[in-house]
């Protein structure tokens, strides 16, 4: 049901200061898979505010400078925490459609935490109306929150059965 009223909230016109961030933990692969959604120009403004240049992104040619400037970006903006270890990630994919600028992430896990936090200060700088709508999926754990100029981060704290 919240992942329903997510991308009905995703899909009201762009005037919305909205972006979208799932995070998932594969068991098999040991990593979390991450997905990020946002306004390419609203992105745009602030990549320039937090690097006090403009770049045009080359997003669907050659991806590799891209790649590499978004890391960056991306670095200074969200932060996946385990416990207190930041949590290293490597871009896997970009892609831009209809503006919207879709970024894909891997971060590397941090062995058996219990509780994660999630950081995302994207646009909040910008817009106080920003809204950083965030999916988090462990396991049998799954919750949706929004974060906004006021609450960049929320604290994850994962109960296994075995616990």
């Amino acid at each position: 049901m919240f992942k329903l009223l997510l991308i009905a909230f995703w899909l009201v016109v762009h005037p919305v200061h909205v972006t979208l961030l799932s995070i998932e933990y594969s068991e098999e692969k040991k990593t979390f898979n991450a997905f990020l959604r946002v306004y390419y120009d609203d992105f745009m403004l602030d990549y320039q505010l937090l690097k006090g240049n403009a770049f045009v992104f080359d997003i669907n040619g050659d991806k590799k400078e891209a790649i590499t400037r978004l890391e960056g970006y991306l670095k200074e903006r969200i932060q996946l925490l385990a416990g207190k270890m930041p949590l290293d990630f490597t871009i896997t994919d970009i892609n831009l459609s209809d503006n919207e600028l879709n970024i894909y992430l891997q971060y590397k896990s941090a062995g058996k935490a219990k509780v994660f936090t999630v950081k995302n200060a994207i646009l909040a700088d910008i817009y106080n109306d920003q809204s950083n709508l965030l999916i988090f999926r462990y396991g049998e754990f799954e919750e949706g929150v929004k974060l906004t100029p006021g609450k960049r981060e929320h604290v994850f704290e994962i109960k296994r059965v075995s616990d």
